[in-house]
Formats: C-alpha cells, sequence, structure tokens
C-alpha cells in the first residue's frame, strides 16, 4: 500500500508539501497541487487523516459537525448517523460549535489533524471557504441541512422552499390572506429557503387575491423568538393578521404563548402552522399543524453516502439528494372562508 512518501516522489514534491494539500493549505500552487493528487490517485493512496502521515490506516471513524443538538431537529440527525454507521462498524466524532462561526473552523481545522475517514458536515455558517478547504484536500465529505449553489461533494438536503411555499398554500386554501410570517435567523440557509418558498407562493397567485405577508421584526429557531416576534408585532400594529407561519414549531409554540398571553385564542381567532414535525407538535394545545421534514432519513442517507464514498474508491460524480416534505394536518390551523 502507497504512503506519504512515495506521493511525494512520484509528484516530484516534499512531503511537507503532500501534507499541505491533504490539509487543504492555500499555500500550494494549483499546479503542485493537481500533480499531487494526480500521484495519489496513480497510487491509489487513500489519507488516513491522523496524527501520523505516514499510515493509510482506515479509522472506521466519521467526522460529524452540527451546529447544536438542543431540541430534536439535529439530535435526530445525529442518532440516525450514529445508527447506520455503527451498522456498519463505524464510530462517529462529534462536535457542535453552537452557531458559532469562530468554533466552527476551530473544529474543521481540528478535524484535519483527527484520525476520521470522512466528515458530516450539518448547517454551515462559516460558508464556502471552509468547505472549499475539504475539496482541495480530497477529504470525503458530505453535507447535510445547507444548500450549496455548486454540487462538487455529496448532499443531503430536505427541500425547504418547497416546504415554505406548501406552509403558505395550505393557509391560503383555508382563507388567510393576511399572515405573520415568523423568520428564522438571516444566516441559516434552511431558514432563507423556507422565505423563498413565501415568495415562490406569492408570485404563482392570481394578482385578484389580495396577501399581505408581515414579515415578524424578531428571528431565531427558538421558542423565545417566536414569542417576541408576535409580541412586538402586537404591540406596534395590533391584531392585523389571521394566522401565523412560524419558521419552525419552536417558534411556533412561542408564538402560541404570545397570543395566549393577549387573550386571542388559537386557531378560533388566529391560526399557526410551523416547520419540522417536532415530537412535541401532536402534544401542544391545540395540537399544531406543521410541515414534515424528514430527519431520520436525513441523517441515515447521509451516512450512507459517505461510508459508500469512503469505501469505494472509484466514486467520482457528486450525489445530490433532495428529500420532501408534506404538510401534517392537526387542529391549529381554521378555515375562514
Amino acid at each position: 500500500m502507497a504512503n506519504i512518501r512515495e506521493v511525494a516522489k512520484l509528484a516530484n514534491v516534499s512531503i511537507a508539501t503532500v501534507s499541505r494539500v491533504l490539509n487543504g493549505s492555500d499555500k500550494v500552487s494549483p499546479e503542485t497541487r493537481k500533480k499531487v493528487l494526480s500521484a495519489m490517485k496513480k497510487l491509489d493512496y487513500k489519507p488516513s487523516f491522523s496524527f501520523k502521515d505516514s499510515t493509510t490506516k482506515l479509522m472506521h471513524t466519521i467526522g460529524v459537525l452540527m451546529p447544536d443538538i438542543r431540541g430534536y431537529h439535529y439530535s435526530d440527525i445525529v442518532m440516525a448517523i450514529e445508527e447506520y454507521a455503527y451498522s456498519k462498524n463505524f464510530d462517529i466524532m462529534l462536535a457542535l460549535p453552537k452557531w458559532e462561526i469562530d468554533i466552527e473552523k476551530h473544529v474543521l481545522d481540528q478535524y484535519f489533524r483527527r484520525k476520521v475517514d470522512g466528515i458530516i458536515l450539518g448547517e454551515l455558517f462559516a460558508g464556502q471557504k471552509m468547505r472549499e478547504r475539504f475539496k482541495k484536500s480530497g477529504v470525503p465529505i458530505v453535507v447535510i441541512d445547507f444548500r450549496v449553489d455548486e454540487i462538487d461533494f455529496d448532499v443531503v438536503n430536505v427541500d425547504n422552499v418547497t416546504g415554505g411555499y406548501l406552509a403558505m398554500k395550505y393557509l391560503y386554501d383555508h382563507g388567510h390572506r393576511d399572515i405573520l410570517f415568523i423568520p428564522g435567523p438571516e444566516l441559516s440557509p434552511a431558514a432563507q429557503d423556507r422565505e423563498k418558498g413565501i415568495r415562490k407562493f406569492l408570485d404563482k397567485i392570481s394578482k385578484k387575491d389580495e396577501v399581505k405577508v408581515y414579515l415578524g421584526e424578531h428571528r431565531g429557531y427558538n421558542s423565545e423568538h417566536g414569542w417576541v416576534s408576535v409580541t412586538q408585532h402586537l404591540n406596534k400594529y395590533g391584531l392585523n393578521f389571521t394566522a401565523i407561519f412560524a419558521v419552525n414549531d419552536w417558534a411556533a409554540l412561542g408564538a402560541i404563548d404570545a397570543l395566549k398571553d393577549y387573550g386571542i385564542k388559537v386557531p378560533d381567532e388566529v391560526s399557526i402552522i410551523g416547520f419540522d414535525d417536532a415530537p412535541f407538535a401532536q402534544y401542544t394545545n391545540p395540537r399544531l399543524t406543521t410541515v414534515m421534514q424528514p430527519r431520520w432519513e436525513m441523517g441515515t442517507t447521509a451516512a450512507q453516502l459517505l461510508i459508500e464514498r469512503i469505501l469505494d474508491k472509484h466514486l467520482r460524480l457528486p450525489r445530490n439528494v433532495i428529500l420532501p416534505t408534506k404538510i401534517i394536518e392537526r387542529e391549529s390551523v381554521k378555515k375562514i372562508m
């Protein structure tokens, strides 16, 4: 089995240069990087990304980076990844940057030095530049729950745009024309795509239909964000909407609490739809109508794609998997027309 010294010899570069290529360093010219990667391919060299560059032994370990595992969304995805990985004799190494870009960058830097065979990246706030390091180094990666404009690695996503569209259509079909939208974080691609779904719906409806969508002034995925957004809107504009579309179910939960504080009944006076189909959605009062996204399938698919790429050196073309969403109808939306 080829080692890093043989790669350096064939490419006519130093071992340090090969190491820089493996680590995605910007201090290597495109021509030199091309020579090193070509030598790796000819020798069928598979880096292990361990502390010892000289070993090519498979570590049977996957690095997993998720923003957070509080709540249900990312925790379900991680559990699905772990279950599938375990069935294939792989372990996972989990890191949680908690939505902080600096922590993300630190974790990714560490992953280049840890004993992992590949990495699953969750919703990544650090953006394209950090993913480029993996692309240059040849580390197998799968990006999950993150919109990418150029598919140059395996990607697993939920169709958030269609999910946002379906939520708006559902409210519209139930007669609602004045809708308050509680938005997610500005840096969250999933939240951005759900807003795109709203705009897509508004672009498609007949001009004869007067539909007003009010954008909540407080963004976020947590229940307090939903509570604050609704409270601020009511204080500033009064009750000028008949329905709320919340970016996720936690925000919807906070919105329901805010409405109760004002004595506004759900769904008799205001309807509400969430996004996610959280485990608690069927136990709220009233039970929450929401857009379901298949979290377990996301994690399983991501782990499957990554392990296939780790084990099969002949896989070349990147794969883009987009999983569908659907409305879960319960009791929190009332038909008014």
